[in-house]
């Protein structure tokens, strides 16, 4: 006997073996798998790429000074294949775990999946092009860190953004497959900002203070 495919919500369910079981299977699908390892490789790919500009100036030598204008697309281009690849495992899992009656599923999935969207372009207001996407990997630094806009209330709001805009996602089609990769893309920005991106931009700036001081 297979798996199930859904799994009516209540706070004692979720913690049953049956859930655990239930969640386990939905994980353990390609969709899911592929999905995860999108997110992953996404991430990947944007702090590697940063890294090659910054210590090489590889994009530059070949692109021209606007090379950050191209890069910027294609990292674009790279969060829509990502999202792709979410969509084909969310979509499918549809009403795997109602928690809400469809027409608040509805609205409040689709308010948080434009508050997330919101964000990030509120996000992009405050940074410019520039800054949101690696600008400072291609010499385009700040004179002083950004504390204006969202970064009122949020140090990375724009994997909050994204983070939420996911869970919306989740929402509208209440799908368990949704929440897990909402939690899973929250904890791989997480990751990255702690042990990759801090890291690097720290570096950067204590370069460029160090330059100053020279």
């Amino acid at each position: 006997m297979g798996a199930p495919t859904s799994f009516e919500f209540s706070i004692a369910g979720l913690q049953s073996p049956e859930f655990i079981e239930f969640l386990w299977s939905k994980i353990n699908t390609p969709p899911c798998q592929v999905a995860i390892l999108a997110m992953i490789l996404h991430v990947a790919n944007y702090n590697i790429t940063a890294r090659i500009e910054y210590n090489t100036r590889l994009f530059t030598k070949a692109i021209g000074s606007n090379a950050i204008y191209f890069y910027a697309v294609y990292l674009v281009l790279s969060a829509l294949v990502r999202d792709h690849f979410i969509h084909l495992a969310v979509a499918p899992d549809a009403g795997s775990l109602v928690i809400f009656p469809a027409t608040v599923a509805t609205v409040l999935g689709g308010t948080c999946f434009v508050a997330g969207v919101l964000l990030n372009l509120w996000t992009l207001s405050a940074l410019g092009i520039k800054g949101m996407y690696n600008g400072d990997s291609f010499g385009f630094l700040f004179d002083a860190p950004v504390v204006n806009g969202p970064y009122r209330y949020f140090s990375d709001p724009q994997y909050v953004g994204t983070s939420l805009s996911l869970a919306g996602t989740a929402i509208y089609y209440q799908s368990v497959t949704g929440y897990v990769l909402a939690i899973d893309m929250y904890i791989i920005f997480w990751i990255s900002v702690m042990f990759f991106e801090g890291p690097h931009m720290n570096r950067i700036y204590s370069q460029k203070n160090k330059n100053k001081t020279d």
